[in-house]
């Protein structure tokens, strides 16, 4: 193997994936998961421009044995490099099992196939996937390709690519628009890449196109988070109100949500149990919405508010529903009040459905302290 020629050719890859570690360590306090992704993923890169050095190397070198080896970690590392991105590209939307289990599938299935090339020995098995035979000139080894399973990893490969459009598309709402565009703009470079790479004799082109998707996705991810509000993670009151005025026509729904007793438990418990508790309910808020039309806000210091952009009035009583059921099994309790804004009938302004909504949280902030007797605090 040429090191010096390997560096060398891998300059633009090298000095991406630093500015990828550089900027996933600075954040990790801060993002953790996503920078850990981010970190794993550009270490599987790096991983896949090694084997691929390896690879050519044993070719070149007559070592059929060692060509078929990295061929194999090959062929199982890249598929497992767009299962990353999937959960990327996932990040903000709630990921149930059976979504991960679609998604894990097929890296076991990979996994097995690119297993069975490395039992050589084994004569039933050695042309089945791929396997590497000497030239005539007995000095190099080259790559023969076996059954259809050798295109197991591509095809693997391109649902992971599938998916990714399709949480695109998905997100193609209001706010979520943004993060559509981008994700779209990754798998396009991807795609061009690969075409790239089968019309030229350069097969380390993809491994710089992944790295400058993370990078670009990084960057985007981190710069959507500084919107955030530290204490619960929702977004904060100033993207509320920039999200009002830039997608206002966009909003068909809304629900007010405003915390009960905060100042009583902040006055008995201090105020360390009620960022605890503000914590808790912001979590059951964001856990219950329907994600891919609807963004929640902390737009003071116990007052929140959901926002659905385009989304169905059934969207909307679910989230409400889901929230008050979580509640009951939770040691706090917020008033709530809704409104479904029906664009085609026009009745009702934005202003008037957040007042409307108000209104109703108030009845039941109201209820709530006619249930229990206790005494509400102004603050």
């Amino acid at each position: 193997m040429d090191i010096p020629s390997y560096l060398v050719s891998n300059i633009p890859l090298f000095s991406i994936s630093a500015v990828m570690i550089f900027l996933a360590f600075r954040n990790i306090r801060v993002r953790r998961k996503e920078s850990l992704y981010f970190l794993a993923f550009t270490t599987i890169v790096l991983l896949l421009s090694v084997v691929c050095a390896l690879e050519k190397y044993s070719q070149r070198a007559g070592l059929p044995v060692v060509g078929t080896i990295f061929t194999s970690l090959g062929y199982i590392l890249r598929p497992v490099l767009l299962f990353i991105f999937v959960l990327l590209a996932n990040m903000d939307f709630k990921r149930e099992r059976w979504f991960f289990n679609m998604i894990a599938i097929p890296l076991l299935v990979n996994l097995v196939v690119y297993i069975i090339p490395l039992f050589m020995g084994v004569e039933p098995l050695r042309n089945l996937v791929f396997y590497y035979q000497m030239k005539p000139d007995g000095i190099e080894a080259e790559f023969v390709r076996g059954t259809f399973l050798n295109f197991v990893s591509h095809a693997i490969c391109l649902f992971y690519l599938g998916v990714v459009v399709y949480v695109s598309t998905v997100r193609f709402h209001g706010k979520h628009r943004r993060d559509g565009v981008v994700l779209l703009l990754c798998v396009a470079v991807v795609l061009a890449t690969v075409a790239a790479e089968m019309v030229t004799t350069r097969n380390d082109l993809l491994n710089i196109a992944c790295e400058i998707c993370a990078m670009i996705n990084y960057i985007f991810i981190m710069t959507v988070n500084s919107s955030r509000d530290p204490l619960t993670n929702l977004y904060d009151r100033r993207t509320y109100l920039e999200d009002v005025s830039r997608y206002k026509e966009l909003i068909n729904g809304l629900v007010v949500i405003d915390m009960n007793e905060l100042k009583f438990v902040n006055d008995n418990y201090g105020h360390k149990i009620g960022d605890e508790a503000l914590n808790e309910l912001a979590n059951i808020f964001d856990n219950s919405v329907e994600p891919s039309v609807m963004c929640t806000y902390r737009v003071s210091g116990d007052e929140f508010v959901i926002l659905m952009f385009q989304g169905k009035i059934e969207q909307l009583d679910h989230t409400v529903s889901t929230i008050r059921k979580r509640m009951d099994e939770c040691a706090y309790s917020a008033a709530i009040g809704c409104c479904y804004l029906d664009k085609k009938a026009g009745n009702i302004t934005f202003e008037e459905a957040i007042q409307k909504a108000e209104e109703l949280m108030y009845q039941d902030k109201n209820k709530h302290y006619n249930n229990t007797g206790h005494v509400r605090r102004e603050r």
